[in-house]
C-alpha cells in the first residue's frame, strides 16, 4: 500500500516564486536521499498559487525509515533552519494518505 505525504504552503506577499522553488528543490534532494519519490506542484484551481511538495513511499515502513533517517541528518536540520529563516511561505496544511487499491 503506497503512502503519500503532502506539504502545502502559501507564498508570502512579495516573495519571488523562484526563491520558493529553489528551497523546494533543496528539500526534494533530501527526501530523495532518504527514499522518497518527490513531485512539486503549483495549485491552479481553488487555492491558486499555493505550492505542494508531495512525497510518495512504497509503504508505511519505507516512510517511517525515511523519517527516522531524516531526523538524524544534519543536512536536513540545516535546510529546515534555512527555510524557516527565509520566511518565503506560510504553512497551510500537511496531509498523509494511504492508497486504497480498487
Amino acid at each position: 500500500m503506497s503512502v503519500v505525504v503532502q506539504y502545502v504552503v502559501r507564498p508570502n506577499p512579495g516573495t519571488d516564486p523562484a526563491k520558493i522553488t529553489e528551497l523546494a528543490k533543496e528539500g526534494a534532494v533530501l527526501w530523495r536521499k532518504h527514499g522518497g519519490k518527490v513531485t512539486y506542484w503549483t495549485v491552479a484551481l481553488g487555492e491558486v498559487g499555493n505550492r505542494v511538495l508531495s512525497i510518495t513511499f512504497e509503504n508505511f515502513a519505507a516512510f517511517g525509515a525515511a523519517v527516522d533517517k531524516m531526523a538524524e541528518d544534519k543536512e536536513v536540520r540545516a535546510w529546515q533552519a534555512k527555510r524557516m529563516k527565509a520566511g518565503y511561505t506560510t504553512w497551510v496544511r500537511s496531509n498523509m494518505a494511504t492508497e486504497i487499491e480498487i
